[in-house]
């Protein structure tokens, strides 16, 4: 094995370790922030450590009605979610592995997975879990196509569907970076992913009440490890997302010299960037109550018209971000 690919391996190491070490962090903290801002003590921000180390050491129980999709379901949902978390970049926007696919595959990734998803939950027989799945289909048939469109937007304006040679040309823009375009994409972005995350004010992950839940009631079959690995991937997909957020927002990288403090440095910049955006998301929770389900459609039609307006701006103007 020679230097550079022991480099690349080591770099994709570091980039998976972030993802999988930083993901229950992150979760809690969100919840964090949300319960200072209401005067509440919250979690532990350890607490989400506690809670896979707890799931993993109960005993999972499958009901006897279910077959082997119900059961291979979370390793599916957790390897279409590490995959996609390949395409986005951590502590350097520096691809570090051959490209493996670009936008359209980091989108569809989340949907294969959601797709197992659905069809296992509505294995049991469970009434509230086949609500939750048909919720679930309706909502990816509304957020696909409105996340899509702004990411098109980059793809078209750079020339390229890998997310990691796109954030590294936006960070070559300066101060230009920020026009109509670029913020109306970003936003019609950020609105999308506050749905693909399952996040207020589309869906409120921390509610226990049958009759609302969405992506948590697709989990109530599950149990043990099994629920453990779901959750893990629930909240990796959620660091994932926010990265993305994160690298499209702050757009500001160099490339690793391959040394401790080079790595360290990025890694802490890489870890406040996300926090910022996860601040943001909490606040937006507090601020903002939960909509009725047929409303939802008429928040993402709002972010579809921006993407639209963003487009149409790109084109008329025929300079891209740099209008």
């Amino acid at each position: 094995m020679n230097h550079d690919t022991l480099k690349h391996l080591t770099l994709l190491l570091i980039h998976l370790g972030l993802l999988l070490l930083l993901s229950p962090f992150i979760h809690i903290y969100i919840k964090k922030i949300k319960a200072t801002l209401q005067g509440r003590i919250g979690p532990p921000v350890l607490q989400g450590y506690y809670d896979l180390a707890k799931y993993f050491h109960k005993e999972t129980v499958v009901s006897n009605q279910t077959s082997w999709l119900f059961s291979i379901t979370p390793f599916i949902v957790f390897s279409t979610t590490i995959t996609a978390g390949l395409l986005i970049p951590t502590f350097s926007s520096k691809e570090f592995i051959v490209p493996l696919g670009g936008v359209i595959l980091f989108i569809y990734l989340f949907s294969l997975g959601r797709f197992f998803m659905t069809a296992a939950a509505c294995e049991p027989g469970s009434s509230f879990c086949s609500m939750a799945s048909s919720r679930e289909i309706m909502f990816a048939t509304l957020i696909e196509p409105v996340i899509l469109l702004p990411l098109f937007i980059f793809v078209c304006l750079y020339g390229t569907n890998n997310i990691f040679e796109i954030v590294n040309q936006l960070s070559n823009k300066g101060i230009t970076l920020y026009t109509p375009t670029y913020v109306l994409s970003l936003i019609a972005i950020f609105i999308a992913s506050l749905a693909e995350m399952c996040r207020v004010p589309f869906d409120n992950p921390e509610t226990h009440y049958e009759l609302t839940m969405i992506h948590e009631g697709m989990l109530l079959e599950y149990s043990g490890k099994q629920l453990g690995i779901m959750f893990l991937s629930s909240w990796l997909k959620q660091l994932i997302i926010i990265s993305l957020i994160a690298n499209l927002l702050f757009p500001w990288y160099t490339t690793p010299d391959f040394t401790l403090a080079s790595i360290s440095l990025l890694g802490v910049i890489y870890l406040l960037k996300v926090l910022v955006v996860s601040t943001l998301i909490a606040f937006i929770e507090t601020t903002v109550a939960k909509v009725r389900l047929f409303r939802v459609r008429d928040i993402l039609m709002a972010s579809f018209i921006m993407s639209i307006i963003a487009l149409v701006i790109s084109v008329y103007k025929g300079k891209g971000l740099g209008i």
